[in-house]
């Protein structure tokens, strides 16, 4: 996932079937990072499932935690709806349909010599759950855009509910964008009718950045965090274009918010000197405008992440610095940001788990849940317990959970504002 998530650029391949450091990145971004060995094995087409049996092979939870779901497939963002419902998107494990690349393309996934061997599959296994306070999970939409490249799945992403309606990004093939052929919602933000699985287009960004490419390297979309901002409009973060975009829910009007230049490498690391910035999470800012998590491009150095404030001018200014490949943002009842990220030295070895930061108004950072496996999307109850979608790679099986840790950002009285 990794390197779907990475932006226009290709880092690396992974085979192994163990999480390595090169499991992560190829350009593009696909927010829940897979990595090799991923299975196909999926929940087919069953819409209601036990609610947390038990997940074999994984570590232990961190402490603190509660399962809430387990089982999923490529989980990716998670919503707390009004009603007490979670909503979770699933990328799928891609389909029956292979992809091939031709040769000589610059910036095209990595192909062999001759362009009869498929580098990936794509398929309709893509999907959104509901998991219902009681803990049943039910699968209220199916049949979405989901795309396995290498070790890596990418398809439904950033999620909101609001108004009774689900918004959902949905990513696509990252740089191979620039050859395939796309399918109906890849790259683009849709509706889903929750009660009918009815999923309706709202705004294809994939063909936008075919045709107007608003960072100036090659075409490459893979679209991942999306939030409705209080002046109503949605706010998408692509991944792979290197872009924010807004979007109006009615119309489905796009404009580009702000293009994400490249970011520099922390002094003392190793590697090129500038880093695509690859945003991923987006979350409303309480003072205008939005948050905007930023992965990092390869090979992910500790402390080259960062927090954008996009104002709704487009005006991009440093929030939070020093952070490690940030993979969602959400502003917590209590005021504080929080970040995501999906691990915290990915040049250890072995890599080191993931963590959930919280950023004070002074800028002080403080790590609230350690030790968490590939976790990628975040929020909050009204109460302040904090839900983390973690195990976001499926090893030969689902291994998605949903997680829930209690009293992480409890309201006051005088809650600080972000």
């Amino acid at each position: 996932m990794i390197e779907r998530i990475v932006g226009k650029t290709r880092s690396a391949t992974i085979t192994s079937a163990t999480v390595s450091r090169r499991a992560l990145v190829r350009g593009g971004v696909g927010a829940g990072f897979v990595i090799a060995g991923l299975g196909a094995a999926g929940r087919g087409s069953a819409f209601a499932q036990e609610a947390t049996p038990a997940v074999t092979g994984a570590p232990p939870l961190p402490a603190g935690a509660t399962l809430i779901a387990s089982n999923l497939l490529n989980p990716r963002f998670i919503t707390v709806a009004d009603d007490g419902n979670l909503y979770v998107s699933e990328a799928g494990t891609g389909g029956d349909e292979q992809i091939f690349a031709p040769t000589g393309i610059e910036g095209s996934p990595e192909a062999s010599p001759t362009p009869q061997e498929p580098f990936g599959t794509r398929g309709l296994t893509g999907q959104v759950t509901q998991i219902a306070p009681d803990g049943t999970a039910t699968v209220v939409a199916q049949g979405l855009p989901s795309y396995t490249l290498g070790p890596e799945s990418t398809g439904p992403a950033g999620i909101v509910v609001a108004d009774g309606t689900i918004w959902l990004a949905v990513g696509g093939p990252g740089p191979g964008a620039a050859f395939i052929d796309p399918i109906p919602n890849e790259n683009s933000v849709v509706s889903i009718d929750p009660a009918t699985g009815t999923v309706t287009l709202v705004a294809d960004i994939g063909a936008y950045e075919h045709a107007n490419n608003p960072h100036p390297a090659a075409i490459d979309s893979n679209l991942y965090g999306i939030a409705l901002a209080d002046d109503g409009l949605l706010h998408v973060a692509d991944a792979g274009g290197n872009a924010v975009y807004h979007v109006d829910p009615t119309s489905g009007e796009l404009t580009v918010l702000a293009v994400i230049e490249d970011i520099p490498l922390p002094e003392g690391a190793q590697g090129p000197p500038m880093l695509q910035a690859v945003p991923t999470g987006v979350t409303a800012n309480p003072a205008g405008g939005v948050y905007v998590g930023l992965l990092s491009g390869g090979p992910f150095p500790p402390g080259a992440a960062k927090i954008l404030a996009v104002s709704p001018d487009g005006t991009v200014a440093d929030a939070a610095t020093g952070l490690t490949m940030v993979v969602d943002v959400k502003v917590g009842p209590d005021g504080n940001l929080y970040a995501s990220q999906i691990s915290t030295n990915f040049l250890s070895e072995p890599p080191a788990p993931g963590s959930v930061v919280r950023i004070l108004a002074d800028g002080t950072q403080e790590t609230v849940v350690d030790g968490l496996m590939l976790p990628n999307g975040i929020d909050f109850d009204a109460e302040g317990n904090l839900y983390v979608v973690a195990g976001a790679v499926g090893f030969g099986a689902p291994a998605g959970m949903v997680l829930r840790f209690d009293g992480v950002a409890v309201p006051t009285d005088a809650t600080p504002t972000a």
